[in-house]
């Protein structure tokens, strides 16, 4: 993969191809790469080549790896010089935008691969000083750099060197495996360093990086970072993901909230010289991510603040409708006591009638000739039950 030592390096978090012929992937468009029938032979032994090569793998030129990320940023028609082209992952892509590709790897077999997705290529030790002499003179819109730094025992002079073959106004483009991703995290708080055939942990890389050291990096070599991507893949998802599995939810909980990019597989960042200009595009580029920060920021705010409201009223309405059946029923309650109140008024009324009509009777009876004739009868009947 890499013109940088004698292990060739696997592109990130990506699958071996497992493709087989007759259907192999062929570099038919920009959009997309096409698997199809073989009918060309020497189609046929390119790929069935990039299939052999132990990082081959398919990518989408439309998908969120890193290598199609590093691939869109560079315009069509551009002059490329691609740093360490492997069986071509990114090559390809660029080929079919019509970009003029420079290759420089170090595996002959390996740069024989991509060959005819170049239009040049050098096969070079890129820690060898004298790597760039066959380029004396040239300079390209964009040098990309895809997996590389990591395998270097020092990328500095690299780096360095990638000043003289820019044209005003070109870029480095470059990826680069992010070492504090929670599942490197997680490994050494279980007292490991396992290094993998590939992945963030590969045993070719000589070097590591978080964001702040690769900052710092490019700072150090005359570089400003003018955009920033970052792929990102689940810890629980990476090739590490059994150290992760082996932390308690709380653990986990807590690692999430506090490492920084810790979801964060890959780096990639479009960096360009220091100039003045450089500098000016780069505080442009900062206070443009302020402000869609800042408006992000405020519809979050308006989003929360709004939801805040709709429950808020709802809960008014609840409390407003409880009240209101309770209201109902108080008022339900009173219509059964008034109708009560006046259902005994009623019978109360009755019996004082039926009182006053039997205190007439009495009185009807007191005064009638039968009750004063037998008033002696009932006197004497008084004295014998005395």
């Amino acid at each position: 993969m890499r013109a940088v030592g004698l292990h060739p390096k696997p592109a990130m978090g990506v699958q071996p191809c497992l493709l087989e012929p007759p259907q192999l992937l062929l570099p038919v468009g920009a959009k997309k790469l096409a698997v199809a029938t073989c009918c060309n032979s020497e189609y046929r032994d390119i790929v069935c080549a990039m299939i052999k090569h132990r990082y081959a793998h398919e990518i989408d030129p439309n998908g969120g790896s890193a290598a199609a990320v590093l691939a869109r940023m560079v315009e069509p028609g551009q002059r490329v010089l691609e740093l360490g082209t492997g069986p071509g992952t990114v090559t390809r892509i660029l080929h079919a935008k019509g970009c003029k590709v420079t290759g420089v790897e170090m595996d002959p077999e390996t740069l024989a691969t991509c060959a005819p997705f170049c239009e040049r290529t050098v096969q070079a030790n890129l820690e060898d000083p004298q790597w760039a002499a066959p380029l004396a003179g040239e300079s390209f819109d964009a040098i990309i750099c895809a997996d590389v730094l990591e395998h270097l025992r020092d990328p500095r002079p690299l780096l360095n060197q990638l000043h003289g073959f820019l044209k005003p106004g070109g870029s480095v483009l470059m990826s680069l495996p992010n070492a504090s991703h929670l599942t490197v995290v997680a490994s050494l708080l279980g007292g490991r360093f396992p290094y993998q055939k590939n992945g963030l942990l590969d045993h070719t890389h000589l070097k590591f990086y978080g964001r702040e050291d690769l900052d710092a990096l490019l700072r150090e070599c005359g570089l400003l970072w003018q955009h920033w991507h970052s792929v990102q893949v689940d810890p629980a998802q990476a090739e590490l993901k059994a150290y992760w599995h082996l932390l308690d939810e709380e653990t986990q909980a807590f690692l999430k909230a506090k490492c920084a990019d810790g979801e964060v597989y890959q780096h990639v960042v479009r960096a360009q010289p220091a100039t003045e200009a450089a500098h000016l595009q780069k505080l442009e580029s900062d206070r443009s991510a302020m402000v869609k920060a800042n408006e992000a920021q405020v519809l979050e705010l308006n989003a929360q603040w709004a939801a805040q409201k709709a429950g808020w009223l709802l809960e008014k309405e609840v409390t407003a409708a409880q009240n209101l059946a309770v209201i109902n029923g108080l008022v339900a309650k009173e219509k059964n006591t008034q109708a009560t109140l006046e259902w005994t008024e009623s019978q109360l009324q009755n019996h004082k009638q039926s009182i006053q009509e039997l205190h007439a009777e009495i009185a009807a009876i007191k005064q009638s000739t039968s009750w004063r004739i037998t008033a002696p009868l009932r006197k004497l009947l008084r004295k014998i039950s005395d």
